[in-house]
């Protein structure tokens, strides 16, 4: 095949590929979903005794909601932020991240250099499948009887409170 023809073909294998292309949509947290999941989480931490901060990002891990509750350490803000960041970009509870971490010590400071982290405390929000955010949570430290992490058991009730929104 000749150079011309190869362009010729290639050329109209891009332009057909273009033809049937579609706008891209992403699904996001609305604002009063993030601030009632947030206000659960904060209270369940309240509830267990805790002052903590609580963030919620959307899909894309920018901030919907932050939450810090009089009495939180100063670097829950950005704790709290990271993990939530970490959820929804990951795809993945930062719990899990965090036992990968045990396997493989470098992601952690990989993580880390790109604004991530490896600790316990985001877990993504799904709706219908897709991650529409996340939800961290920063303060709360320790693990209930069961070896459940507070920052887990804090996140999972802010999800807990809009469930019925996320089938």
């Amino acid at each position: 095949m000749t150079y011309p023809l190869k362009a010729l073909c290639m050329g109209t294998l891009v332009l057909a590929g273009l033809a049937h292309a579609a706008p891209h949509v992403e699904r996001s947290i609305p604002l009063d979903w993030a601030l009632t999941a947030a206000t659960a989480a904060e209270a369940k931490c309240t509830e267990l005794g805790f002052d903590v901060t609580v963030t919620v990002v959307d899909q894309r891990a920018q901030p919907r909601v932050q939450l810090m509750k009089e009495g939180a350490f100063p670097h829950t803000i950005q704790t709290s932020s990271r993990k939530a960041m970490t959820a929804a970009s990951r795809r993945e509870a930062t719990s899990v991240i965090e036992a990968e971490n045990e396997h493989e010590p470098t992601l952690g400071a990989v993580f880390n250099e790109i604004g991530l982290i490896t600790l316990s405390g985001g877990i993504p929000i799904l709706f219908e499948g897709e991650i529409i955010g996340g939800i961290g949570i920063a303060g709360s430290p320790g693990e209930d009887q069961t070896g459940k992490e507070f920052d887990d058991i804090c996140a999972e009730a802010g999800i807990a409170a809009i469930s019925d929104k996320l089938k």
